[in-house]
């Protein structure tokens, strides 16, 4: 075969190879915007196809996403973000998620709600510090190890900010009950329960204590804790039982939705769980009825 036959095989096998990629990434959903957004650096008016691993980045319209699998997602005015079949990673600005078995990462947070009708709203706020907002419904919140550092009930809002070289440490701050012949602690910020082991946990059992300890790589043995503690420190903040973990986890709430104050001054305010700083917050995020750059009419489908 000739020179020029050998190139001008090897460039008919270059197109049909391209042809069998684009074939082989199948369409994911439909993003729908009243207004214009960037798809993978190009400009799009009206709505446009989703493949796996798009690039959407939004002006000044809120898109909203529609995928295959029946996930409904948005993202404000002045956001960016990389979408899959199973999560959309949020590099820039706020993300809204209205659907179950979909998760909205940011940070190396994973966000997901409990149970259709719930939403989940998703700030990054600059490159380690997420806010996230639940609305009629829970979230839960996990690390990058898939590890439950936070469980938010409707109306609440928190701050998490992924801390850098503290290894395993964990400090939380709750009611030590005993559940299952052992420890545990339900934390009044994050609302995660921790089994906790160690010494002196018998003297403050009943009392709302702060807790200071080390993640054991053994699993927890109490069902529905997340992790298993080996605390090095414990500090009581406020003596009682019942009454008071009741007044407590009353207060928990609020507090935590109003910046993390509650009956006690001395209660932590900030949680560490699963390598994340958590702490409640005051914001719009929760309660605000739209997101930046979303209008009252619905999303045209025009292009």
């Amino acid at each position: 075969m000739s020179s020029m036959g050998r190139r001008v095989s090897l460039g008919v096998f270059s197109i049909c190879a391209l042809a069998v990629g684009f074939a082989a990434s199948s369409a994911i959903g439909l993003v729908v915007a009243n207004g214009s957004f960037q798809l993978e650096h190009s400009k799009v008016r009206g709505s446009a196809t989703l493949f796996d691993g798009n690039l959407i980045e939004t002006n000044a319209s809120s898109p909203q996403l529609r995928l295959n699998n029946g996930t409904s997602l948005r993202l404000a005015a002045e956001s960016r973000a990389r979408v899959y079949p199973s999560r959309l990673v949020l590099e820039q600005g706020t993300g809204q998620l209205e659907s179950t078995h979909y998760r909205i990462e940011a940070a190396g947070l994973r966000i997901e709600t409990d149970r259709p009708g719930t939403t989940a709203r998703v700030l990054l706020d600059g490159p380690r510090r997420v806010v996230v907002a639940a609305r009629d419904g829970s979230v839960r919140i996990s690390n990058t190890g898939g590890i439950l550092i936070a469980r938010l009930d409707s109306g609440r809002e928190m701050t998490f900010e992924p801390q850098v070289d503290i290894g395993t440490l964990t400090k939380v701050s709750g009611i030590l009950a005993v559940k299952d012949g052992k420890f545990i602690v339900v934390d009044r910020i994050t609302n995660v329960t921790m089994q906790v082991q160690g010494a002196g946990l018998e003297a403050v059992a009943g009392n709302l204590v702060e807790i200071t300890g080390t993640v054991n790589p053994s699993a927890p043995v109490v069902a529905g804790a997340s992790q298993l503690i080996d605390v090095t420190s414990i500090k009581r903040l406020m003596k009682g039982g019942a009454g008071v973990a009741a007044g407590v986890a009353g207060a928990g709430a609020a507090g935590a939705a109003a910046g993390g104050l509650s009956i006690a001054a001395t209660v932590a305010t900030v949680a560490i769980v699963g390598g994340v700083a958590a702490a409640g917050t005051i914001g719009g995020l929760a309660a605000a009825h739209a997101l930046p750059g979303q209008g009252s009419s619905p999303p045209s489908t025009s292009r």
